[in-house]
């Protein structure tokens, strides 16, 4: 009887042992952990989503910090009373509404798009969607701004019933002021995503920083200019001025990359209706936090009783309270998850329009990793240390 090379069989042999005998080829295991004890060696792509996660976690902190002051410096001039309130329920209107069909959602739709058609070399097609979106955005969520502002009057009360007629009407003038964001939130949704797909980061990154600090400088100065219950109008208008200043600087951004607008509005077109489709799952997704952040508000504004040692009422300060909660444990993923969702989400989106699923796979699973690492420790940490965090925060 011969060996197993002269039958055509193998010689059984460990995996890990393989490599040594020439009858076996390489062996998959040995392959994907060929150049390092740990792991594979990582990619020049690898590299790249490494670095620009680092720039945009950077960017993303500093952003968050300087959001840190703006929310301390707010809860100096309104604490957590009625004027904060209305204006908690005032954005959130607006916010909300851009959570389900604008900005993230729509960009997350969008991009998946937006880059198949570059990859495939259909530059012209994918202009063309992307400018008619924009046409198409501006009028959608023009109109809807139109209305609520019509309907406003009658749509707070009905919201809030339990606020006073005071608060109410406060809210119903600061969602007025503050629901044109929307239009310009969901343009900068199309904006940002053009930049992704072209791996462009930097301005997009540092524009939320920007924003803030455009919305301290107008409500410092404004707040010297009036006085009483109407201080928390130049808070609104800050959000406008920031806005407009963040969608400024990204749109700026467009002359660095290939893409130009096109005078066109294909409404009908099957890209377009490929993106509107993509969106739906993205919105459930994305906007469910925002739904259940608005519900929490309503549902405090509902509050029975009296707020201890001032006989006010519980109701005209839950809202503001709960969205103060919210923002502190939003931080941490604000600072990395978002970042490192940012930065790899194009990088996804080409590998799948390349079917290289093996990549996409391994990139997806670095991605989570590294969101695991720090959301983790964050939670039990936010968990744990609360009450101090929130004394220092908005007590300092």
């Amino acid at each position: 009887m011969g060996d197993a090379t002269d039958t055509g069989e193998l010689p059984p042999l460990p995996p890990r042992a393989r490599r040594f005998h020439p009858a076996y080829a390489v062996d998959p295991i040995d392959e994907e952990f060929a150049g390092s004890a740990l792991g594979p060696e990582p990619t020049e792509q690898d590299r790249r989503i490494g670095r620009s996660t680092v720039f945009f976690s950077v960017a993303t902190g500093a952003s968050r910090v300087v959001g840190l002051v703006r929310e301390i410096i707010a809860a100096g001039y309104f604490g957590v009373g009625p004027a904060m309130s209305a204006f908690t329920i005032a954005f959130q209107i607006p916010n909300l509404v851009r959570s389900l069909f604008a900005d993230a959602a729509l960009q997350g739709a969008f991009v998946p798009v937006f880059t198949e058609q570059l990859e495939a070399g259909n530059r012209r097609e994918a202009f063309r969607l992307a400018s008619t979106l924009i046409f198409l955005i501006t009028a959608v969520l023009g109109v809807i701004t139109a209305l609520f502002i019509l309907v406003a009057p009658a749509l707070i009360p009905l919201l809030v019933p339990s606020l006073d007629e005071t608060t109410q009407d406060l809210t119903v003038a600061l969602s007025q002021l503050l629901f044109p964001i929307l239009v310009m939130l969901g343009l900068s949704g199309v904006v940002v995503g053009v930049l992704n797909s072209y791996n462009r980061f930097a301005v997009f990154a540092i524009a939320p920083l920007f924003w803030n600090l455009a919305i301290i400088g107008v409500l410092v100065a404004l707040a010297f200019m009036v006085s009483g219950y109407y201080v928390i109008y130049s808070y609104a208008i800050g959000v406008l001025a920031g806005t407009a200043l963040q969608l400024a600087m990204v749109s700026w951004d467009l002359r660095n990359t290939p893409f130009r607008m096109v005078r066109v509005f294909e409404w009908r077109s099957g890209l377009v209706k490929k993106v509107l489709l993509l969106m739906l799952p993205v919105t459930i997704s994305l906007g469910l936090i925002n739904v259940n952040l608005m519900i929490n508000s309503l549902v405090g504004a509902l509050v029975p009783g009296t707020l201890a040692g001032t006989g006010e009422a519980l109701a005209d300060y839950a809202p503001a309270a709960i969205d103060k909660a919210f923002r502190i444990y939003m931080l941490p993923q604000g600072m990395f998850s978002v970042a490192v969702t940012t930065v790899i989400f194009p990088t996804l989106s080409r590998y799948a329009a390349r079917h290289d699923y093996d990549d996409l796979r391994r990139t997806m699973a670095n991605g989570m990793r590294m969101i695991l690492l720090v959301l983790v420790p964050a939670a039990a940490a936010i968990l744990v240390l609360s009450e101090p965090m929130l004394r220092l925060v908005y007590e300092r």
